[in-house]
């Protein structure tokens, strides 16, 4: 501390002291450790000898010595020991006053009475601009931390390319720590960057991302704790390596950095700010790649592919979209770990094939290339290798084999003449008209091509549904359903949704449900009928109006494989406290064969709380009784074509009387559809068909219609002929 000390006031202290002490021969201070940082003196000195070195040994061990140890006698002279101290008692250092031959026979104690405040002054001078001096350090830190902090965070918020980014935070790092180098590494994302004077090479790099490859594969039951307990540099080594995780769990890269000359050790101070470096890399890694592929994600390439399409080039640039072909079936068939597998895969082949190029994964089974410099031939012939090369991959489960296929829609950027959303479009395009000339295939955009322009057609429907969604412009119908020989029966409806156009007419669903389970819109449909479904129920039941209805809501293959979607139901329903009892599911007899274990499992859980189940359609598959076996409904809903010519065609006929009598014996009660006229009416009730739905029953309606029109509150009984296997729950 006595080093920080400025001269000017150690030298009016000292004045003041000589003052104090006339004859006095000069004075010697020493750092708490015993190394000597000053000495002022005027007379000749004496000699110091080992008696005054253990002297001061001591003092600096054990603090103030015993007064007759505190005057030590020099041959020629004498000296005086006076240990500085703040009032908490932290150590200063030792002063000395030193007197020469002339000096007489001076004592411990007058030196001590003529001083001794002065000295005691100086302890509290030197302790209050010690603290000052580390208040000074702490604030330059601080302003220090701020400023890294600040540029950290820019780096972070920049819309700039993940490598620029990434740079920037690795500059910081080096500019703001002494270091004579700086490498990141991430493999998976092929990043290998590098700064500063003398950084780690490659190879050694690998081979430090290897170690600690081996450490989180031995503790992979704990990767949490691993985490929280990443490796701390050893303070003496000159290279030290951090750990880069993604989503806290996976190791993907590491930092290596190297200590400079002039950096003793590395401090904690440097860890947590290190530390916070790795955070920075680790949030831009999560934001600009996939982590299953290892690929750019979406956000990045946008921002690459908007770049391309503003910027003027006369070389020739290629969109390539690449669709995975039907990765749900691998999914379901062979488990998630070989649709994984393969997805891994196809991102190896199109990282080999397609080197240089921007790449990115853009859904779940979905890639994207954006290629410079490419001419369409040789894209097209890039794309056919691709295509080949995922074809090669084979993985087995028991006795069934994959080769997974790929199917690549192209378009050729130009000028000036489209967004990046329109050449997005004509990709997808593209590739569904791969899909739909037999998948594993490429196909190039062409606008006078008519499955391209039907597709495009699609595309803009595609944009329509999901403003209709957002926007308010779907729209729940509703048609009746009415017993047969069941006086007092539940008002029971089927819901059917609708398209509004731009001028509030409904339009078709023939011309919007094909596109929207095409394009994997159909689940979002789904869901915005049985909320829309349940608030309607809601919206009844606070206005007391009519409670008794009943709804059936038709269900989709694509909501029947989605793992979440007995959650959304689930947690539906408690959010709006309606009655399962209320909702009847309908599925297709196709649906529900195509997804049978999910069906089956669906059916089972909903059941449970009180939903009901109509297999839809019942009659058109070759095996249509041999389903009711693996699916427990309540309900039969015999097909149209079955009942439009009932009254004149006696296989109709028969196979309705048939379906009857089945369902009678199995307990489940029928629905006939497309009831047109009063003769059908009247033939259903003499086959004992319980329900009848068609235009001679009703139109559909909107749904707030029918609820405005509803009396006031009345009891609600259960539905006849709907004798369920299991209680039914009450309204």
């Amino acid at each position: 501390m006595l080093q920080h000390i400025e001269k000017e006031v150690l030298r009016d202290y000292l004045a003041c002291l000589k003052t104090l002490l006339p004859g006095v021969g000069g004075f010697l201070f020493h750092n708490p450790d015993g190394q000597l940082v000053w000495q002022d003196k005027y007379t000749e000195m004496p000699v110091f000898n080992d008696v005054y070195q253990t002297a001061i040994r001591q003092t600096c061990q054990f603090g103030e010595l015993p007064v007759d140890q505190r005057r030590i006698e020099l041959g020629t002279g004498r000296a005086f020991l006076f240990h500085l101290e703040t009032a908490d008692r932290l150590a200063l250092g030792t002063m000395t006053v030193v007197f020469g031959p002339n000096s007489g026979n001076v004592r411990w104690e007058v030196v001590d009475q003529r001083i001794g405040p002065a000295v005691r002054s100086f302890c509290r001078e030197l302790s209050l601009k010690e603290r000052l001096r580390e208040y000074d350090e702490k604030l330059e830190d601080q302003i220090g931390n701020y400023e890294f902090l600040r540029n950290i965070e820019d780096a972070l918020r920049s819309q700039e390319r993940c490598e620029i980014a990434l740079q920037k935070i690795l500059s910081q790092c080096q500019s703001g720590l002494p270091l004579d180098g700086t490498m990141f590494y991430a493999p998976g994302h092929k990043l290998v960057m590098t700064m500063g004077p003398n950084p780690v090479g490659k190879l050694e790099a690998e081979l430090l991302f290897e170690s600690l490859q081996d450490i989180a594969t031995g503790a992979y039951e704990n990767v949490a704790e691993l985490l929280a307990n990443r490796p701390k540099p050893d303070p003496r080594q000159a290279v030290a390596i951090w750990p880069v995780f993604e989503n806290g769990s996976r190791l993907i890269g590491i930092l290596v950095l190297s200590r400079s000359a002039d950096v003793p050790v590395w401090s904690r101070h440097t860890d947590s700010l290190v530390r916070l470096i790795v955070s920075g890399l680790e949030r831009i890694l999560e934001r600009e790649y996939d982590g299953l592929s290892g690929l750019g994600n979406w956000s990045s390439f946008e921002i690459q592919l908007n770049n391309a399409c503003l910027a003027d080039s006369y070389s020739s640039r290629i969109l390539m979209y690449m669709d995975v072909d039907q990765l749900h079936v691998v999914n379901d068939t062979f488990g998630r770990e070989t649709g994984d597998a393969v997805l891994h895969a196809f991102a190896d082949i199109i990282r080999r094939e397609l080197d240089g190029h921007v790449l990115a994964r853009i859904t779940d089974d979905s890639f994207a290339a954006l290629l410079e410099n490419v001419e369409m031939d040789a894209a097209e012939r890039i794309g056919a290798k691709i295509c080949t090369s995922l074809q090669e991959q084979t993985y087995t489960r028991g006795l069934q084999s994959l080769r997974p296929t790929v199917s690549i829609g192209i378009a050729e950027l130009e000028n000036g003449r489209k967004s990046s959303t329109d050449w997005l479009a004509h990709a997808q395009v593209a590739c569904q008209a791969a899909k739909d000339r037999g998948r594993g295939r490429v196909e190039i955009y062409q606008s006078s091509d008519a499955s391209i322009i039907r597709r495009m057609d699609d595309i803009g429907l595609i944009s329509s549904i999901r403003n209709a969604i957002d926007s308010g412009r779907l729209v729940l119908y509703a048609q009746p359903i009415i017993p047969l020989g069941h006086k007092e029966a539940p008002k029971y409806y089927e819901l059917l949704v609708r398209l509004l156009d731009a001028k509030g007419q409904p339009v078709e669903p023939a011309e919007f449900m094909r596109t929207a389970e095409r394009y994997q819109l159909i689940q979002d449909i789904d869901r915005w009928v049985i909320t829309r479904a349940l608030e309607s129920l809601a919206e009844m039941r606070e206005s007391s109006r009519d409670p008794g209805y009943r709804f059936a809501i038709n269900l989709s293959g694509q909501s029947l494989g989605d793992d979440s979607f007995l959650g959304f139901i689930r947690g539906e329903l408690a959010r709006f406290k309606i009655s399962p009892s209320l909702l009847c599911f309908e599925i297709t007899e196709t649906v529900a064969v195509t997804n049978l274990n999910k069906a089956q499992t669906l059916i089972q859980e909903l059941q449970k709380i009180g939903c009901r189940f109509s297999l839809d359609d019942f009659g058109t598959g070759m095996s249509s009784f041999a389903y009711l076996k693996l699916f427990p409904v309540d309900k039969l809903k015999i097909d149209g074509s079955f009942v439009h010519d009932l009254c004149s065609n006696e296989v109709s006929r028969a196979m309705v009387t048939a379906i009857t009598e089945i369902a009678r014996v199995m307990h489940i009660s029928t629905v006939a559809e497309y009831v047109q006229d009063a003769a059908t009416l009247t033939e259903l009730q003499k086959i004992g068909v319980d329900w009848a739905q068609g235009y001679h029953i009703g139109a559909p309606r909107r749904l707030s219609e029918i609820i405005a029109e509803s009396p006031a509150t009345s009891p609600a009984c259960d539905e006849p002929g709907s004798m369920a296997r299991r209680s039914p729950v009450p309204a």
